[in-house]
């Protein structure tokens, strides 16, 4: 059996350092562990390497001969590592919520990849109500209001929600009342939209009874394009399907927060980094084709 990278290690450093205890300090384990590992090391290629003595430790022959091989070969490896590590593609993390991420941003990513081939984006889904930027993410896209303490904040997207329905629901409705005799599609997060909605309309939602609850936004589409209902959705994630004639908007009131919008939200100091740049200016320039303006 040949030896393991770990008992090498073991071995290469006690020749090295000249002690046990030495070893077992630069590799963070105890001296007991370095003097098994090089015992296995020893058995395993049949080779004493120490001359092991009460209060001295002396490599053989045998361990003089393995000391300058063994040093080569781990700065070989290190260097092989190190290059690899060199030659991994920059990237980085956006944090989003699944909504913006299956409905506006991944129909759009490849355009960016085809730009950028060498710039890998990871999405992370964030769907924690307070809006945190881990050391680990470049930016997140969140509906907030800004400016955050301490971060940038560019305006993405209003926070406007309309009414949409698929073409045999939407046929049906002529008048406002008329959807008392549909279903409203609701989102657990945002439980006060269609009374606002609804109140704004001059009607009581009390009398709205048939609902039908999900716990994202992206279900609710999914539910209205499959006739279960009526939405009410930000335009941006479903403008592929109201121009396709998939959905259809439902009446000119829209609900809108102004104190709120779709943000991104990143570090001042991201504006140094060249994948976030190159992320940044295209993601503004796809917002821009949407006819929302970014303000910076």
């Amino acid at each position: 059996m040949s030896p393991s990278l770990k008992g090498l290690k073991a071995v290469e450093a006690a020749l090295r350092l000249g002690s046990f205890a030495a070893a077992a300090l630069e590799l963070n384990v105890t001296q007991t562990a370095i003097s098994r590992l090089v015992k296995l090391v020893e058995g395993q290629i049949g080779q004493r390497l120490f001359e092991r003595q009460a209060n001295s430790l002396a490599p053989t022959p045998a361990g003089r001969s393995l000391a300058p091989l063994l040093a080569d070969a781990f700065r070989r490896l290190d260097a092989a590592v190190d290059t690899v590590r060199r030659a991994t593609p920059p990237g980085l993390s956006v944090a989003i919520g699944p909504t913006f991420a299956m409905r506006w941003l991944i129909p759009r990513l490849h355009h960016f990849q085809m730009r950028h081939p060498g710039i890998e984006v990871r999405l992370v889904t964030a769907i924690e109500d307070d809006i945190t930027l881990r050391p680990d993410w470049a930016a997140t896209i969140r509906l907030s209001a800004a400016p955050l303490p301490g971060l940038a904040a560019e305006r993405l997207f209003s926070a406007v929600l309309i009414p949409v329905a698929a073409p045999q629901i939407a046929e049906k409705i002529k008048r406002q009342t008329d959807l008392l005799h549909h279903t409203l599609l609701e989102v657990a997060n945002a439980p006060q939209a269609w009374p606002r909605w609804l109140a704004a309309s001059g009607l009581d939602p009390a009398r709205f009874r048939r609902r039908l609850s999900f716990d994202y936004s992206t279900y609710a589409i999914q539910a209205a394009l499959d006739g279960l209902g009526i939405a009410l959705v930000r335009p941006p994630y479903v403008q592929d399907d109201l121009d396709a004639g998939r959905l259809i908007r439902l009446f000119d009131l829209a609900l809108d927060d102004p104190d709120k919008a779709w943000h991104l939200i990143y570090r001042p100091e991201a504006l140094a980094d060249p994948p976030f740049v190159a992320f940044r200016t295209w993601l503004l320039g796809e917002i821009g084709k949407t006819g929302e303006t970014a303000d910076n």
